[in-house]
């Protein structure tokens, strides 16, 4: 007989510090000043504007529900 268990979990404990997204160097090209700026000024900066840490945090705060096929 094949059943499921489920439960809801919270990822307070498995969650740490997020980080920034990665950025491709034809991105960092692409800026209007990108030769004015040291290169890791440049990926910095497009790495804050491409990040969206509040909602991140707001996805990881959701629960979650594992299903487990027994």
């Amino acid at each position: 007989m094949i059943g499921a268990a489920t439960s809801c979990v919270g990822l307070d404990a498995a969650t740490g510090p997020l980080s920034l997204p990665f950025v491709d160097d034809r991105a960092v090209t692409g800026l209007k000043f990108s030769a004015a700026l040291p290169h890791r000024l440049a990926v910095a900066t497009l790495a804050s504007r491409l990040a969206d840490l509040p909602g991140a945090e707001a996805v990881l705060a959701e629960p979650v529900r594992v299903t487990h096929l027994l």
